[in-house]
């Protein structure tokens, strides 16, 4: 059982933490509003109302055995800064943090945040990759250049073969697993000699300008 703290119960951070304890973790959760808390308590494993900007009081709570520390305070930019700053200096490893824009990002990733989280940014990215690409059922960034995206294969794939697609070959991308519809099989690093089926989704990883290639190819 993995142990979490999430400092700040906004919106993202009331999600964040009711989320991480359904999926069975330990989750505790610090904000100076007594209301806040008093609505979640109920929904997390422990609820705290406390000043975490202030190093002393966040010390008593927190300490390095947790898993991560998620910092949402919204809009608070020089608050969460601190609170980064001082979870860094506890010896917390995983820091993931909230930010409003660009520079509150790097001033975060800069006093120790290891994960930058733009939640507005990032939805609006996921629409627009919806709305752009039918097919789209996920995709998930891993690194600046490259991404994973899970698709529905396109009608013109059904019967053919991956060696046939040779998605490798004229897109440069690679098909790292494919499920047969949604009660289907899953199969991991598929051969050539799989076919596509109908109702098929392909995760495929690749360059991001590999995959706008295939996008385009397949609208």
């Amino acid at each position: 059982m993995k142990q979490f703290v999430v400092i700040g119960l906004g919106n993202f951070g009331i999600n964040v933490a009711t989320a991480l304890h359904k999926l069975g973790n330990q989750v505790l959760v610090i904000d100076e509003s007594e209301r806040k808390v008093e609505q979640i308590k109920d929904l997390v494993t422990q609820a705290i109302v406390a000043d975490t900007t202030d190093r002393k009081v966040l010390s008593e709570f927190v300490d390095k055995s947790v898993d991560a520390a998620i910092v949402c305070m919204g809009d608070n930019i020089e608050a969460s800064v601190m609170i980064t700053l001082y979870l860094k200096d506890l010896g917390i490893e995983k820091i993931i943090a909230k930010a409003i824009n660009e520079d509150h990002g790097r001033i975060l990733g800069l006093v120790g945040a290891t994960k930058i989280i733009y939640p507005e940014k990032d939805v609006a990215i996921e629409l627009a990759e919806t709305l752009t690409t039918p097919n789209l059922i996920n995709w998930l960034p891993v690194e600046p250049d490259y991404k994973i995206f899970e698709l529905k294969a396109p009608k013109e794939y059904v019967g053919k073969t991956l060696a046939e697609l040779k998605l490798d070959d004229n897109y440069g991308i690679q098909v790292i697993a494919m499920k047969e519809g949604p009660k289907g099989p899953f199969h991991l690093i598929p051969g050539g000699s799989f076919t596509i089926t109908e109702n098929s989704s392909l995760a495929i990883i690749g360059k991001n300008e590999d995959i706008a290639k295939l996008k385009s190819n397949n609208k």
